[in-house]
């Protein structure tokens, strides 16, 4: 292929009346192809740049698609975090307010079961009481008999 110092250097013989026409038309021949071949190159060129361009942007649209994908991954997984650590505050919320309520049960019922054996208690001393007032008569009946 010819290169700008080829076209530069090229010297053309003279004959009487200039140029040998015949050697410039077949330089102009090789200078002309060898032109066409670059301006077919260059087009195949300009094409696969663009291909390779149209390439490069999709990739990028899918890159950014990708990076989108992703933030909207981690707020939901953010959030998923968040709603799980709210729910399980709710549990353990309740929870406290069943053991509190539970055990204010119990201690009523402690209370209400001491109260009922302190009655009985009294009830016991009582009727002991009276047993042994019984007996004491029964005694005295005896001592009178």
């Amino acid at each position: 292929m010819l290169t700008p110092v080829d076209i530069q250097n090229k010297i053309f013989e003279k004959k009487l009346k200039g140029y040998d026409c015949d050697a410039v038309d077949d330089f102009l021949d090789i200078v002309i192809q060898d032109f066409e071949a670059l301006v077919k190159e260059n087009s195949v060129l300009k094409q696969q740049n663009s291909i390779l361009n149209d390439a490069v942007n999709r990739y990028k649209e899918i890159e950014d698609t990708m990076h989108n994908s992703l933030d909207v991954a981690r707020q939901s997984a953010q959030d998923i975090k968040n709603n799980a650590n709210m729910e399980a505050q709710a549990i353990i919320n309740r929870a406290k307010i069943d053991a509190t309520r539970l055990a204010r049960q119990i201690d009523e019922e402690h209370i209400k079961k001491h109260q009922e054996m302190l009655k009985m208690k009294q009830e016991i001393d009582t009727y002991k009481i009276r047993i042994k007032t019984v007996c004491e008569n029964l005694v005295k009946t005896i001592e009178e008999i």
